[in-house]
């Protein structure tokens, strides 16, 4: 059964990651390279909820992040904020390469992930499954690729705009056979 409330938690801590992300990325971007105001009192809640995440193998799927993809996003930003957190507490600050980029590749996650949550409305037969919906593998699947695109030593190459491209077509056909 779904439990409303924490399903609300849930994307309220997914918009937290996404807001401190994308923070972290216009600072890093600014002239003066930095990392956010309070960037440590921040975190450090965020960084306590995925170690709830983590802590949760009984069964029991947080509503908001039910998926090995976005448990392995939740696992992604804690090594992220940890990275940060080590850099932003030490004598001798440094700010790690591509700062932005990762840190907007993780927002984009989120931002994804948050979506799909706040459009999931499980009727009765789809409660009890533990198969997510095409547009949800769809949509994940695009986020995925965008990611890995991201982390290419060619992201430029065409192939990779032509399968998400391909993505695109593919979602259309499925809301064409779904209607």
């Amino acid at each position: 059964m779904t439990n409303f409330n924490s399903q609300s938690t849930d994307i309220n801590w997914v918009e937290d990651v996404y807001q401190l992300l994308m923070d972290i990325a216009r600072c890093s971007l600014s002239d003066i390279p930095r990392l956010p105001e309070n960037f440590s009192q921040k975190a450090l809640p965020l960084l306590q909820k995925v170690q709830s995440i983590e802590d949760d193998r009984d069964g029991q799927a947080i509503s908001g992040l039910h998926s090995g993809h976005e448990r392995e996003w939740a696992q992604q930003v804690r090594q992220f904020l940890l990275e940060i957190t080590s850099v932003y507490l030490s004598e001798q600050p440094r700010m790690p390469e591509n700062l932005a980029g990762r840190a907007i590749a993780l927002a984009e996650k989120a931002q994804a992930i948050k979506e799909v949550a706040e459009n999931e409305t499980p009727s009765a037969d789809e409660s009890d499954t533990s198969v997510p919906r095409p547009e949800v593998l769809l949509q994940l699947l695009r986020e995925s690729f965008k990611i890995q695109r991201s982390k290419s030593s060619n992201p430029d190459a065409p192939q990779w705009q032509q399968a998400i491209t391909m993505l695109d077509v593919v979602q259309g056909m499925y809301n064409q056979v779904h209607e």
